[in-house]
C-alpha cells in the first residue's frame, strides 16, 4: 500500500466508560476545583469561572432544562454568542444527554430554515437578539420551546441547583453535536458528531496539540474550548467577533494575552495574520509557547510572518469540518519544504489516529468493486484525492444520501471521507497539498440570449490575466464551457474562515461590474 498511511492510535480511553464530555469536565473539576476554567473579556470587563463553579452551574442549568421538558436524546438549537454562558449551556445540554445544534450566524434565512428543519430541535436557546430571528423564520417559530438567555434574562433564572444530578451516561453512538457545512451554496449538510466522536476528537487533538494542564490557552474555535475543558487547562475567550476573525482589534487582543499570560493559542489564519502584522509593525512579539493555526490554507508568507513574531513554536494543522485534525507540521518545516522547491504545500505527517489513502481523481461517487482499493489508489509519489478514516472522521451526513454518495466511500464496516483536496505523500510519509494556489469559482449566471452563461472567476494579485494564462485556464476547465472569464483581485469568501467562496457575494459583485453581460 504505497499511497496509504495506517496509524493505529487509541480510539477510546478504557478508563472512561462514559464518553460524555460533561462528565470529563466534572472529573477535572473535582481534581482542580480552584483552577480557572474560562476567562472572558468583553468591553474591558473581565469575568472568570473556576472549574468548580463551572461544574455546579452546568449541573444546575441541566436540571433547569430538564424541568422545562428537555430530555436525553432531544436536539437543542443554540444561538448564544461566544461567552461563558455559551459553554455552560452547551455542557448542560450534554449533561442531559441531549444534542446541541449550531447554525452559522452568517447563513441566509433560507439556509437557516433548511438547517433547522433538518435538525428538528425540541428547544431553542438564544440571546434576545437571536430570538428576533423568529419573526422572519417560520422554522424557528415552529420549535416547541423557546428560552431567552442574556440581558434581562440571566442564565441563573433557568438554573435549579437543588435538582442537580450526575451527568447522563450516554452511548458512544448517541448524537452530541450538530453543525451544518454548506460550503458557499447549496443545501446545508448536517454534520452529526456523536459523544464517541467528540471523545475521539479530544484524544486526537490532545495527542497533536499536547496541551498541559497548567497552560493558559486562547482558542478562537469552539472545538478547541471543549478540548481544553477535557484537558483541564484554562481557556481565555478572545474579545472579538468569531464571524469575522480578520477584523479583530489587535491592541485589544494583545492586551488580553499579556494580562492573562496566555501560553498557547489555536485558531484561524485570518485571526493570526491580522494580529501578527500588527505586532511586526509595532516591533512586538507574541509570547506564546506554541501557536496552532488551520481551517484555511496557511501559505508561506503567513508562516514567515508568524515565525518572525511568535516567540515559541508555530504549528500548521490541516483538517476540515468532517475530520479535524488530519495532519500537522511546524512552520519552519513548511518553509523548508517550499525553499527546497517541493511541489505543493507540505502539511506534515498524518496524526496518529488517522488512516489516509490517495485515490485517482473522479468526479462521480466512488464504489469499491471486487478489486477493492487497488482499482483506485495512485502509485507512490503520485497526486490523488485525499480520503481519510478514523474515529474522529465524520462517517456520514444526516438525512442526506446524495451528499453521502458524493463524499463517502463504503469499505465493509468502515466509511472513508473524501476531502476533495489533492495531495501526494513524499518518501518520509508527509502529506503535500496540491493546487488551490489560485482561488477560483465556476458558476452559472442568467443570460437573456443563452438562458445561462458559464462564468469562471479567478483570483489574481492585480486582478489581471495575460492572454496565454487565460487560454490555459479555459483549456483546463474543458470540456466544461467558459462563456466569460473574470480576473478578480479578490474573490469574496465566507467571513468566518475566509477559505470558501461566498457565492452570493460573488454574484452581487459581478452584477455591479461593467460589461457583465
Amino acid at each position: 500500500m504505497d499511497a496509504v498511511t495506517e496509524h493505529a492510535g487509541p480510539s477510546a480511553d478504557p478508563g472512561m466508560p462514559n464518553p460524555n464530555l460533561a462528565a470529563r469536565m466534572i472529573a477535572v473539576a473535582r481534581r482542580h476545583p480552584a483552577r480557572d476554567a474560562i476567562i472572558s473579556w468583553r468591553s474591558g470587563r473581565r469575568r472568570r469561572l473556576t472549574f468548580d463553579a463551572l461544574a455546579r452551574d452546568v449541573a444546575a442549568v441541566a436540571a433547569g432544562l430538564r424541568a422545562r421538558g428537555i430530555a436525553s436524546g432531544d436536539s437543542v438549537l443554540l444561538f448564544v454568542p461566544m461567552s461563558i454562558e455559551l459553554y455552560v449551556v452547551l455542557l448542560a445540554v450534554h449533561h442531559l444527554g441531549a444534542c446541541a445544534v449550531f447554525v452559522d450566524a452568517w447563513a441566509g434565512r433560507s439556509r437557516l430554515d433548511q438547517a433547522v428543519r433538518a435538525a428538528r430541535p425540541r428547544a431553542f436557546i438564544g440571546s434576545p437578539r437571536a430570538h428576533l430571528l423568529r419573526v422572519a423564520s417560520p422554522a424557528l417559530r415552529a420549535i416547541p420551546r423557546a428560552i431567552v438567555v442574556g440581558g434581562p434574562w440571566p442564565l441563573a433564572r433557568i438554573a435549579e441547583p437543588g435538582a442537580a444530578r450526575e451527568p447522563e451516561t450516554v452511548d458512544r453512538d448517541a448524537a452530541a453535536l450538530v453543525t451544518f457545512t454548506t460550503g458557499s451554496t447549496g443545501t446545508p449538510k448536517a454534520a452529526v458528531r456523536s459523544h464517541g466522536f467528540l471523545w475521539a476528537q479530544h484524544l486526537a487533538l490532545q495527542g497533536h496539540l499536547r496541551l498541559r494542564p497548567e497552560d493558559i490557552d486562547l482558542p478562537t474555535l469552539p472545538v478547541f474550548v471543549l478540548n481544553n475543558l477535557a484537558v483541564g487547562c484554562t481557556t481565555v475567550l478572545p474579545d472579538f467577533d468569531p464571524r469575522r476573525p480578520a477584523d479583530i482589534d489587535p491592541a485589544t487582543i494583545m492586551g488580553q494575552i499579556e494580562a492573562e499570560r496566555v501560553s498557547t493559542t489555536s485558531g484561524s489564519p485570518a485571526f493570526y495574520e491580522r494580529l501578527a502584522a500588527w505586532c511586526r509593525a509595532g516591533r512586538r512579539t507574541l509570547p506564546f509557547r506554541a501557536l496552532f493555526t488551520g481551517g484555511a490554507p496557511v501559505l508561506p508568507p503567513l508562516a514567515r510572518l508568524l515565525l518572525e513574531t511568535v516567540t515559541g513554536d508555530v504549528h500548521v494543522v490541516y483538517g476540515s469540518t468532517e475530520a479535524e485534525p488530519i495532519s500537522g507540521i511546524e512552520g519552519r518545516d513548511l518553509l523548508a519544504g517550499v525553499e527546497r522547491g517541493g511541489d505543493g504545500l507540505c502539511v506534515g505527517a498524518p496524526v496518529a489516529s488517522i488512516r489516509m489513502r490517495l485515490v485517482r481523481p473522479w468526479d462521480e461517487p466512488i464504489a469499491l468493486g471486487p478489486a477493492g482499493w487497488r482499482e483506485w489508489e495512485v502509485a507512490a509519489g503520485q497526486v490523488g484525492e485525499i480520503v481519510v478514516n478514523g474515529d474522529h472522521v465524520l462517517p456520514e451526513y444526516a438525512g442526506d444520501p446524495q451528499a453521502n454518495r458524493a463524499h463517502k466511500i463504503r469499505d465493509g464496516s468502515m466509511t472513508w471521507h473524501r476531502t476533495g483536496d489533492a495531495g501526494r505523500l513524499d518518501r518520509e510519509g508527509r502529506l503535500w497539498l496540491m493546487g488551490r494556489v489560485r482561488h477560483a469559482a465556476y458558476l452559472g449566471l442568467p443570460d437573456p440570449r443563452l438562458g445561462q452563461r458559464a462564468v469562471l472567476c479567478v483570483e489574481t494579485g492585480g486582478g489581471r490575466l495575460d492572454a496565454a494564462v487565460r487560454e490555459r485556464l479555459v483549456a483546463a476547465v474543458a470540456p466544461h464551457p467558459v462563456d466569460r472569464l473574470w480576473a478578480l483581485a479578490e474573490i469574496p469568501r465566507d467571513p468566518r474562515h475566509r477559505s470558501k467562496t461566498d457565492a452570493d457575494a460573488l454574484v452581487r459583485e459581478l452584477e455591479r461590474r461593467p460589461g457583465r453581460s
